[in-house]
């Protein structure tokens, strides 16, 4: 299946997330700056652009399986597609590809959207009957606290 179905399944879609953005924009760190797969092959623009849009490819097929919001994934893919374009730019288009970390700041945005939402294992009526989900929405009425709630199994309705 290629939606997450467990906490398992996001631990391994984050560690996806993780390698390709350090694959893509920090295997080599020089101070604040990170270079990688992304920089070294902008010089070339079309290996360069197949790497970036398959990795962009990957990053956004994880957030699909993470579950992530429509407009998550649509600001994922518009940096995405920035970044993959960039090497084209005449005369400055490598240095400008090697500035611009796309495929971190999609990563970023993407791990931060998942740290901003609670999944439940099982379907909406088994987290309904669960306290944690209870004080959840207890909290999110009273104002409190403002999170997007996923629940990773299948309606025993469907």
């Amino acid at each position: 299946m290629v939606l997450a179905r467990s906490h398992l399944d996001l631990h391994n879609i984050r560690s996806s997330i993780d390698r390709t953005k350090k694959m893509s924009d920090g295997v080599i760190k020089i101070g604040p700056f990170g270079l990688g797969l992304d920089a070294l092959l902008g010089f070339v623009p079309p290996l360069g652009s197949a790497y970036s849009a398959g990795a962009g490819l990957v990053l956004v097929f994880d957030g699909v399986r993470a579950r992530a919001a429509p407009m998550v994934l649509a600001e994922m893919t518009l940096i995405l597609a920035i970044d993959t374009l960039t090497p084209y730019i005449p005369k400055a288009g490598g240095v400008l590809d090697a500035l611009f970390t796309g495929h971190k700041w999609a990563a970023d945005l993407l791990l931060r959207h998942m740290d901003e939402t609670i999944y439940f294992e099982g379907s909406r009526e088994q987290a309904q009957a669960s306290s944690e989900y209870r004080d959840l929405m207890a909290r999110v009425r009273a104002g409190k606290e403002k999170r997007r709630v996923v629940f990773l199994g299948k309606s025993q309705k469907a």
